[in-house]
Order: structure tokens, then sequence, then C-alpha cells
């Protein structure tokens, strides 16, 4: 999968995070698909069979954003591998912004890219740098 095609994809995947809105991301996962995480230390996978518990995912985390005071957030692709004509990853650096501009948030994240039949799509998603309890904890101020 060409650069080109995995920049395309992630300006959509940018511009649905930036509507805060939960379904048009989901719409850009597959059925079966995954995040790893670490928790407590350790890596952790949550595998969802279903896009049911996916998609719930994706409005909640929306919901964690806005709660926070985002405002927008912008993506870059930092490295991407093509593996095919049907898979690739990329890693990309993404900063959440609030309303005035300042920073709420900045990390990393990988992403494994598989073609259906509605073109590229996440399979499998690596986030070992957002920080949803510091998110939450804005929320709470």
């Amino acid at each position: 999968m060409s650069l080109q095609e995995v920049q395309q994809f992630f300006q959509r995947y940018e511009a649905a995070f930036n509507a805060l809105d939960g379904d048009a991301v989901a719409d850009l996962w597959h059925s079966p698909s995954g995040i790893a995480v670490e928790r407590a230390g350790q890596g952790a996978l949550t595998w969802w069979p279903d896009e049911a518990p996916m998609r719930a995912n994706h409005q909640a985390l929306c919901e964690v954003y806005a709660q926070a005071g985002f405002h927008t957030t912008e993506a870059c692709i930092v490295a991407h591998q093509d593996l095919g004509a049907q898979h690739s990853t990329a890693l990309l650096h993404w900063v959440i912004r609030r309303q005035d501009g300042s920073e709420l948030q900045a990390f990393h994240t990988h992403y494994h890219l598989m073609r259906g039949p509605q073109g590229p799509k996440v399979l499998l998603c690596t986030a070992f740098q957002e920080n949803l309890s510091e998110m939450k904890q804005h929320a709470a101020q």
C-alpha cells in the first residue's frame, strides 16, 4: 500500500477525530480489529471480534477527548512501511490541542492497515504513548 494512499487514509482518520465523531472513526476500522496497549507495565491486547464493542470504544474515546477540552488534532506520518498491495504500517505523531491552541497531549501511535472492500482500514493499533488517564484528569478539572 503506497505512502500516498496511507496519507489519504489518515487525512480521513484525522478529520473523523476533529469532528469528534466516534462512528466515523469506527468506520475506518476493520471488524474484527484490535488495539494493543500497556497496562500496569504489561502489554495488553483488546481484540474486538465484532463491530459493536469496537464502535462503542471509539465513541467513548471521542467523549473522553471532548470532556478533556479537545479542540483539534494534527497527525503526521513519521514512518511508513509498504507491506505489499494489501497491507501497510505507519507510525504517527499526534498533537491534540485545546481551543486556545495550547497542547493537551502529544504522542505516537502505530497502525497496521489492511485493504478491504471499502479500501484501507485499521486492523491493529499499538497505542504506546497516549495517556488516557491524563486526559480523564483534564476532564475532571
